[in-house]
């Protein structure tokens, strides 16, 4: 059974990053056409994917389950019918961030959800993930918002160029990371976080974000080298998950840069 994958950004990616993974396309008679869809034609016609014209009740009905999950889906007039991702294995990516921190001299920065359960902010954060350069995000094969048409969408085409590996245990995971040299940080707003600025990133990194609610679970906390938190100077105590996934994201990839130049 095929997935989907709607909107304009995301479809387009996903033909230039895997388009391996498209069956078919398909565009409501009624769309008008754009940069966008002309570039959606050009690239599904160069690889030989089929594409159907058909009238827009239709695509409505091939998200109309979709929309129970999230009402404020919209299709955009075009829909791709697509595999699953296929995901990236654990030792794949022990072995990959092994390679790059013992033969480059790299410091790869490596994500890890727990409970993420919103599918708009997995997407979100895959996008910064993409942006940002990361070597891969793990999640919970049991506790995370899954794939589907929201996430696509939000990553705008960083769901499918993003490296991610889902495992039965997190906290497994992280052991196996710390084997290879790999410090791990969570993000928290506990006592004992200091604020990111004033912590050190120097070495291969694990960066741990918490559920929307709970924020990290006990067990994954616990097994955090240290804990960091944002600072907060107005009213707002805190910020979403996706929002402070692009802050300290993008801070510890220049430190890490930083870092790597002055051991060169």
């Amino acid at each position: 059974m095929a997935d989907y994958v709607v909107g304009k950004n995301s479809i387009l990616s996903l033909l230039s990053v895997d388009p391996a993974r498209v069956f078919k396309v398909y565009v409501s008679e009624t769309l008008k056409p754009d940069k966008r869809i002309d570039a959606i034609y050009e690239a599904a016609q160069a690889r030989g994917i089929p594409i159907a014209r058909v009238p827009r009740m239709k695509l409505d009905q091939m998200t109309e389950s979709l929309l129970q999950d999230d009402p404020d889906l919209q299709h955009q007039g075009v829909i791709a019918a697509v595999s699953p991702k296929p995901l990236m294995d654990l030792d794949d990516l022990v072995i990959e961030c092994r390679k790059r921190i013992e033969d480059v001299g790299e410091f790869p920065l490596v994500l890890m959800l727990d409970g993420l359960s919103d599918p708009r902010n997995f997407g979100a954060i895959l996008r910064v993930a993409d942006a940002a350069g990361v070597a891969g995000v793990i999640v919970a094969k049991h506790k995370n918002a899954g794939f589907g048409p929201a996430v696509s969408k939000t990553a705008s085409g960083a769901e499918a160029s993003v490296q991610v590996v889902m495992v039965p245990n997190l906290v497994q995971a992280l052991e196996r990371l710390k084997q290879i040299g790999f410090w791990v940080v969570g993000a928290a707003n506990t006592p004992d976080a200091v604020a990111y600025t004033e912590q050190t990133f120097d070495t291969a990194t694990v960066l741990v974000l918490g559920s929307e609610g709970q924020g990290l679970g006990r067990l994954v906390a616990e097994h955090c080298d240290f804990r960091v938190r944002i600072p907060m100077h107005g009213v707002v105590e805190s910020l979403n998950v996706a929002t402070a996934a692009a802050v300290l994201t993008f801070d510890i990839q220049h430190r890490l840069s930083l870092a790597l130049k002055a051991h060169s």
